[in-house]
């Protein structure tokens, strides 16, 4: 167990420097993933608790990276999770098992699938394939209204998943007003 620490503690000072010399990856989603940024995550056997709990959620397709649907990247300190396309998936359940790994969560970037329509003051896309609902917010919302079947990039605040009830539309910030 000591050893485990050291080795992680060396693979955290190590990863500290190379954040500090501003070596970010770009991120790109593919459809049906989400990317979670999280602090800490420097070694894969410190990462081992966070995967292992994220294995267990069902709505993970558990057919890629690895056959558990997670696949974490100790350099860029992001997690990228396979969804099973034709389920909801709960960000909630995934910020929870992270958490419990023993890291934060900083931000959840996604790639939505769907129909964008006005509901009031609000622009709604529904996934094609599971149905669930996402508010899309940002400047560009309003033009992606009656555009047919599009993917939509973009990012999840942090703060609010921790309160998100089932059925509620999860916000997504368009990437393209993520500098907005």
């Amino acid at each position: 167990m000591k050893q485990r620490l050291v080795v992680c503690a060396a693979l955290l000072a190590a990863n500290v420097t190379y954040a500090d010399q501003g070596n970010v990856a770009e991120i790109v989603v593919e459809p049906n993933q989400a990317i979670v940024q999280v602090n800490g995550i420097v070694c894969s056997f410190c990462a081992y608790g966070a995967e292992k709990n994220l294995a267990k959620l069902s709505f993970l397709d558990d057919s890629q990276f690895g056959d558990d649907g997670v696949l974490i990247d100790i350099q860029s300190h992001r997690i990228t999770l396979a969804f099973q396309p034709d389920q909801e998936f709960d960000l909630t359940q995934v910020y929870d098992a992270i958490q419990k790994g023993g890291y934060d969560p900083v931000a959840f970037y996604v790639n939505v699938y769907g129909q964008v329509r006005k509901d009031g003051d609000r622009y709604l896309l529904t996934s094609s394939d599971s149905g669930q609902v996402f508010e899309i917010v940002g400047a560009a919302a309003g033009q992606l209204v009656d555009r047919g079947f599009i993917n939509v990039q973009g990012h999840v605040d942090v703060g609010p998943v921790k309160t998100f009830k089932v059925g509620q539309p999860i916000a997504v910030v368009l990437a393209s007003d993520a500098s907005s």
